[in-house]
């Protein structure tokens, strides 16, 4: 159920980020792709090569497969878990940065002075 909230909210937020940099200004399109693979990564990839990983060290350490299953599982849930709040937090960061309004720069170059002091 987290998981399928998550990939809505990467969604969304993908969209919302395309608003924001449009209206900002901003290459809204390497924004939302930015955002999507910030989204994505922290909450399908990593997750998946974390636990693979978590695995491999198990198994070079001799732990027999029946005590593999249940280890991996709930190091699973914990690491997806960190990951989603990771990745809402990434997307979070990014729709805030996207969302300000670049400043323009206010300097004038000032008038020439004039050539007499009449």
């Amino acid at each position: 159920m987290l998981s399928v909230l998550g990939i809505v909210v990467i969604v969304v937020a993908t969209y919302q980020v395309y608003k924001a940099a449009k209206d900002t200004g901003r290459n809204a399109a390497v924004w939302a792709l930015i955002t999507f693979l910030a989204g994505f990564g922290l909450q399908i990839i990593v997750p998946i090569l974390v636990v693979m990983i978590y695995a491999g060290i198990l198994l070079n350490s001799g732990t027999p497969a029946s005590q593999l299953e249940q280890a991996a599982s709930t190091f699973s849930i914990i690491i997806s878990l960190i990951c989603l709040v990771l990745s809402f937090v990434a997307v979070w960061i990014i729709l805030r940065l996207v969302s300000k309004i670049p400043e323009e720069k206010s300097f004038v170059a000032p008038p020439s002075p004039p050539t007499n002091f009449n």
